[in-house]
């Protein structure tokens, strides 16, 4: 299985925890690093808290284009307060699973922490 770097939150710093305030954001978007992803790979961000299964969260996004399934750069994805609200007061893992052609166990990336705030 593949560990992809974990995501990174436009306009929040790169390291550590990151606390969103469900008052003042609005949307997030998150960057999904630049990978050599397998050819008709698509993403999906997932949050988690403590040992509850991770939910689904946006949109399934392509991470490949063409034929020749040429890795897309810059990939990002919008969360909005609604997608986050569900966990207000929690420390979440937001991660982004890869998925692929065949659909079988899709790799994850490494968690970054989000402390969401009412």
């Amino acid at each position: 299985m593949t560990t992809y770097a974990k995501p990174m939150l436009k306009d929040f710093p790169a390291t550590g925890e990151v606390t969103i305030s469900l008052s003042k954001t609005k949307t997030l978007i998150v960057k999904i690093p630049d990978a050599a992803f397998k050819p008709y790979s698509n993403a999906h961000l997932t949050l988690g808290a403590g040992s509850t299964p991770p939910t689904s969260v946006g949109a399934f996004t392509p991470l490949t284009e063409g034929e020749e399934g040429t890795p897309r750069k810059d990939v990002t994805v919008t969360l909005t307060t609604t997608d986050l609200v569900a966990f207000s007061g929690q420390l979440v893992e937001l991660r982004y699973e890869v998925s692929y052609e065949s659909g079988w166990d899709p790799d994850v990336s490494e968690p970054q922490m989000l402390r969401i705030k009412a």
